[in-house]
């Protein structure tokens, strides 16, 4: 048997089928939108003006979390590739559990981290070309 993480408290588990949808552009956040990939894999796909991207969440990735602090519906596709054991918080208990953990509250700061790097690079790389173009 696995030892889970000490850090996955004041949330639920959710277990998902392969090629399960998580939650799609628009939906609202939920009532517990912050995830922890236990086992499995997530795909999360990004729809920008001319292009798209996909980001892979592995187990310890932590996702669901840049809507609901910026408060606006979701901005991704996300998706199960493979049976998928996660860990999902309400804000409320995402804070407390982070609050308690420096190592969850890493994992967090790593993953939105890696997101504004793949935005910003995506976003700075649009901006170069219309620069160029505009000269």
């Amino acid at each position: 048997m696995e030892i889970l993480p000490r850090y996955l408290q004041y949330g639920e588990e959710s277990s998902f089928a392969a090629r399960s949808p998580i939650y799609k552009i628009g939906d609202a956040a939920g009532p517990k939108p912050v995830y922890y990939v236990i086992a499995g894999l997530i795909k999360v796909s990004y729809a920008l003006r001319d292009s798209n991207f996909t980001l892979w969440v592995p187990p310890d990735g932590i996702f669901g979390l840049v809507e609901p602090l910026a408060e606006c519906k979701r901005l991704c596709i996300t998706q199960a590739m493979e049976r998928t054991i996660l860990y999902r918080w309400d804000l409320e208990g995402f804070f407390t559990a982070a609050g308690v953990s420096w190592e969850l509250a890493l994992l967090a700061t790593t993953g939105l981290t890696r997101e504004l790097r793949i935005l910003n690079a995506e976003f700075g790389e649009k901006l170069g070309l219309l620069e160029a173009g505009s000269r």
